[in-house]
């Protein structure tokens, strides 16, 4: 397949598994999710949940210990393999699905559906962004929510470095980054080494403000969208804000 994206590369993603997912993060994601059950402000009874781009499940094992009737897609085919095996291991009901999330679409089906941790912005034509909300929306039932959470712009300009050396557990990591096309794209290096081991990956994505952010959502055809600088809600989305959280009703 010549003409592949980086995000459609399993061996890319399967490169940068136990960096993404290292042992920090994984340890937070108890708190993240807490912090999201407090976001949404749901009734007791939980209903259905998407996990969009769900990786190898982190995310949609917590939910589903919340009471959430999870279904996590995800377009890397050993990621959805990882989280069926994690899901067996724990005893949850979690249904995984190898999809795309520019075609995935199950109309009027979900209560909730969340994109963590910067799953948002791949691709170059900003049109098939619009095509996952719109698909997000009609997914939803009526008085669904869809959470998203990435790295806004404001987030990245203010602590923005050409390079960093980063360490995750047994890895030392080069990270560089290149910012082009007015602000709107990111494009990204990481140099990865573990011993005398060494490895290079490349990717990219759109940057998102919050204000445009909330457009997109709104334009989707969401009612009711906020932002905010964190997952609990409670966090104003300002010059000390962590993350991008976009929530929007349908």
């Amino acid at each position: 397949m010549p003409d592949r994206k980086w995000f459609e590369d399993e061996e890319l993603w399967m490169s940068e598994r136990d960096i993404i997912f290292n042992r920090n993060r994984v340890q937070f994601t108890f708190r993240e999710v807490g912090k999201l059950v407090q976001l949404l402000q749901l009734p007791e009874e939980k209903g259905q949940l998407l996990d969009l781009a769900c990786g190898i499940g982190r995310h949609s094992a917590e939910l589903a210990k919340q009471g959430f009737t999870v279904t996590g897609v995800d377009i890397t085919r050993p990621y959805l393999e990882i989280a069926r095996a994690n899901a067996e291991e724990a005893g949850l009901s979690i249904t995984y699905e190898h999809g795309d999330m520019r075609d995935y679409c199950r109309p009027d089906h979900f209560n909730v559906i969340v994109s963590m941790c910067t799953s948002f912005g791949f691709f170059e034509n900003i049109e098939e962004d619009r095509t996952v909300l719109q698909n997000c929306y009609r997914s939803l039932k009526k008085g669904g929510k869809m959470v998203i959470d990435v790295l806004g712009k404001e987030v990245i300009a203010a602590q923005f470095k050409e390079k960093q050396w980063v360490t995750y557990d047994e890895y030392e990591l080069l990270a560089e980054a290149r910012i082009t096309d007015d602000w709107s794209w990111i494009e990204c290096k990481w140099v990865i080494l573990k011993g005398d081991h060494k490895k290079e990956l490349r990717y990219s994505h759109r940057l998102y403000s919050a204000y445009e952010l909330k457009a997109a959502v709104r334009a989707a055809g969401f009612g009711d969208v906020a932002a905010f600088g964190d997952l609990s809600g409670r966090t104003a989305y300002d010059n000390n804000a962590k993350s991008l959280v976009v929530i929007g009703t349908k």
